[in-house]
C-alpha cells in the first residue's frame, strides 16, 4: 500500500512538472533553425510562421539559416541542442528522410536524435517542360521517352534532391529511360528550363506556376495524388494511364531534438496547427501553392516512418550514390 502511494505521489509530481513546463515554456527566445539558404524554400514559410509564434508566446523567435549538405548541417545542429524547446529545426524532406539513404556518413541520425512534432505545409511538385516539345501531357512525354530511350534530359536541383527522385520514380513507374541532369540548386535548374537547354523537369509549385501562367513553361501534371487548389486545371501524374501509383511532395516539418519533454512537443503542434489555420496565413501560403497542413504528432511520427521506407525504396531502385 506504501509503495503504490508513494508510485501514485511520484507519477502526480511528473505530471505536475509536464504541465509546468507546458505552462512555461517558452519563456527565452525560440531558435527556428531553417537548414537552407534564406529567401527561397523553407525560409519564407519558417519566417511567416516564426513571425506568428513570437506574437504568440511574447518571446523572440529568431530564424537562423544554416545551409549545406542537403540540409544535413541544420539538421546536425538541431540534433546535438539541448532538448529544451528552445531550438527547432523547419526541416524539409531531405535532411529528416532522404539524406540517410545516399549519404554514406551524417553526423546525426535523423530517426533516433531528431523527434517530429508536425507537418507544417505540403508542396506538391509541378512537372513541367520548355514550349517548344513535342509533348502537352505526361502521356505524351512517356510516348516519346520510350521511343527516344535517354534523350528526354530531366532537371534536378542536386543529387539525391526530392526532384531527382521524381523523376527516378516517374522511369520506375513508367518504365522509361530519362537522362537525370542534376544542378546546383532550384534556381540554375529553372533557368535551364526556361532557356530550353533541358526537357523536363519537376519544380516546387510556387517556382514553376508563375512560369506557367505567363506560357514560359508547360504544365504537364503535378506530383501530388491529386490536383493542387492553386493550379486545379494541371492534372496529376497518377491521372495518366499506367501511373496510378505515382505521388511524390516536398513536404516541411517542425523536428526538435529526441529528449524534448512531451509536454512541449504538445504545446508547439498545438501553436503550429492554430497559426496555421489563420485565415491570413492559409491564404499567404496557399497563394505560393503551398497546403497547410499542422497534422497531430502520431500521424506526423506514421507520415515520417512511411516516407523513409518510400525514398529507401526509389534510392535503391535507382542506385543513388552520394
Amino acid at each position: 500500500m506504501k509503495f503504490s502511494k508513494s508510485l501514485l505521489a511520484a507519477m502526480l509530481l511528473v505530471a505536475g512538472m509536464a504541465n509546468s513546463v507546458a505552462q512555461t515554456w517558452p519563456d527565452k527566445p525560440v531558435k527556428l533553425i531553417v537548414p537552407y539558404p534564406a529567401g527561397g524554400g523553407v525560409d519564407p514559410v519558417a519566417r511567416l510562421l516564426g513571425q506568428k509564434l513570437a506574437d504568440r508566446w511574447k518571446v523572440p523567435v529568431l530564424v537562423e539559416n544554416k545551409p549545406g549538405a542537403s540540409g544535413s548541417i541544420g539538421g546536425a545542429f538541431v540534433a546535438q541542442s539541448a532538448p529544451d524547446g528552445n531550438t527547432v529545426l523547419m526541416s524539409a524532406t531531405a535532411e529528416v528522410v532522404i539524406n540517410q539513404f545516399i549519404m554514406q556518413k551524417m553526423a546525426y541520425n535523423p530517426d533516433t536524435d531528431l523527434r517530429p512534432v508536425t507537418q507544417t505545409v505540403r508542396l506538391p511538385f509541378m512537372l513541367v517542360t520548355h514550349p517548344s516539345r513535342p509533348y502537352s501531357n505526361v502521356a505524351e512525354l512517356v510516348a516519346f521517352a520510350r521511343n527516344n530511350p535517354g534523350k528526354v534530359s530531366y532537371a534536378s536541383s542536386g543529387n539525391g534532391t526530392p526532384q531527382h527522385l521524381a523523376g527516378a520514380l516517374l522511369e520506375q513507374i513508367a518504365g522509361v529511360k530519362l537522362n537525370h541532369v542534376p544542378y546546383k540548386g532550384v534556381a540554375p535548374a529553372v533557368s535551364d528550363l526556361l532557356a530550353g537547354h533541358v526537357d523536363i523537369g519537376f519544380a516546387g509549385l510556387p517556382t514553376a506556376l508563375p512560369h506557367a501562367k505567363a506560357g514560359k513553361l508547360k504544365a504537364l501534371a503535378v506530383s501530388s495524388a491529386t490536383a493542387s487548389p492553386a493550379a486545379p486545371q494541371v492534372p496529376p501524374v497518377a491521372a495518366t494511364a499506367g501511373l496510378g501509383k505515382f505521388e511524390l511532395i516536398q513536404w516541411f516539418g517542425v523536428f526538435v531534438p529526441h529528449g524534448t519533454p512531451d509536454a512541449v512537443v504538445v504545446r508547439l503542434q498545438k501553436d503550429m496547427s492554430d497559426v496555421l489555420k489563420m485565415p491570413d496565413v492559409k491564404e499567404a501560403l496557399e497563394k505560393q501553392g503551398a497546403q497547410p497542413s499542422g497534422m497531430a504528432t502520431a500521424e506526423f511520427e506514421a507520415l515520417v516512418k512511411s516516407e523513409r521506407q518510400k525514398f529507401a525504396a526509389i534510392v535503391k531502385a535507382a542506385n543513388i550514390k552520394e
